[in-house]
């Protein structure tokens, strides 16, 4: 199920604190003091207890931050967030998804980690791609994605689990959604033995996505994600083989924005 299908009452917390963090923004952008959590409440529609609950949490992640008079504005979480889109390979990986996403009619992400969070830094979609209502900014569990997935590869089973100690894996994915960090992990695993990540419907029906890391001498920066309709063989394969070889630009081009002396 995508966001677009939830009923009114089954919205993510994440797509509410993402509700949450644009109305601060564009209250602050217009130049006026910032917002009380009772009043981003009345501007979001949210109800107060639940607005306040993950403006505490939106405060420890650092993408909200609050003034000494209580008001609310964009911490500096939600500024790093801005400026890693200003990255060489960002910008570089715009006209290749672009190219992907009409070719084989996907939509095509990059994703960051944010702890046990993937956000999305950028999404292109083809006609008649799946996702189609999927903006960037938007962040859903790490767990719950391929993409999200993907930002694992490096870690071992205890670092994942560890990770993941807190995650509740209920209400959110398709009829193969993992069911515990465990499970993460073991799929991790398999991911790296078969060279790419392959999630079929595992966060919606009839979608699989597949997925390859972003890696700077081994740090994974981001992911490179596709999710095509699961009976498209020819996408599936075709993205099967050109995912890892973007990941592999990007994180060559971000090398070289990393040192200099590779320019």
């Amino acid at each position: 199920m995508n966001a677009s299908e939830r009923k009114p009452g089954e919205v993510s917390s994440f797509g509410q604190g993402v509700a949450l963090i644009d109305a601060v923004v564009r209250h602050e952008r217009s130049g006026r003091l910032g917002l009380s959590v009772s009043r981003l409440a009345d501007l979001t529609g949210i109800e107060k207890s639940r607005a306040s609950r993950l403006t505490q949490e939106l405060l420890e992640l650092g993408m909200l931050e609050k003034a000494s008079d209580g008001r609310l504005r964009a911490g500096p979480g939600y500024f790093a967030l801005g400026a890693s889109r200003q990255d060489a390979w960002l910008r570089a990986s715009r006209q290749e998804l672009r190219g992907l996403a009409s070719r084989y009619k996907a939509s095509l992400r990059i994703l960051a980690a944010d702890g046990s969070l993937a956000v999305l830094l950028r999404f292109e979609s083809g006609l008649g791609a799946p996702d189609s209502a999927i903006r960037p900014g938007m962040v859903t569990p790490i767990w719950s994605t391929g993409g999200g997935r993907a930002l694992l590869w490096e870690m071992n089973d205890d670092e994942i689990v560890d990770l993941l100690k807190d995650s509740r894996f209920i209400g959110i994915g398709g009829p193969n959604a993992v069911k515990s960090s465990t499970e993460v992990a073991n799929r991790v695993r398999c991911d790296r033995s078969r060279g790419i990540v392959e999630a079929v419907e595992e966060f919606e029906y009839g979608v699989v996505e597949l997925a390859s890391p972003i890696c700077v001498n081994h740090d994974v920066i981001a992911s490179v994600s596709a999710a095509c309709r699961i009976e498209d063989a020819e996408a599936r394969d075709g993205l099967a083989r050109e995912l890892p070889l973007l990941a592999h630009r990007l994180g060559d081009i971000a090398g070289r924005s990393r040192d200099p002396a590779k320019q």
